[in-house]
């Protein structure tokens, strides 16, 4: 389950766009919005991905946010 509210927080911080991340990950803008609200689950590859674009490098800060 996706920490949306500290996943929301590094979005913000970082000036990039949901549409943007989305289409990185190879998902649709609602399927990413899924995603986050934790209707979905991001795989590893997505989580991967997110984790370089977003800047998360410690492995507590990704546990939180992805893995909660």
């Amino acid at each position: 389950m996706t920490n949306q509210e500290l996943l929301e927080k590094k979005i913000l911080e970082s000036g990039k766009k949901k549409g943007y991340l989305a289409k990185k990950c190879g998902l649709s803008r609602m399927g990413f919005l899924n995603c986050v609200k934790g209707d979905a689950l991001f795989n590893t590859s997505h989580v991967k991905i997110l984790c370089d674009e977003l800047n998360i490098t410690s492995l507590k800060e990704k546990e939180a946010i992805f893995f909660t």
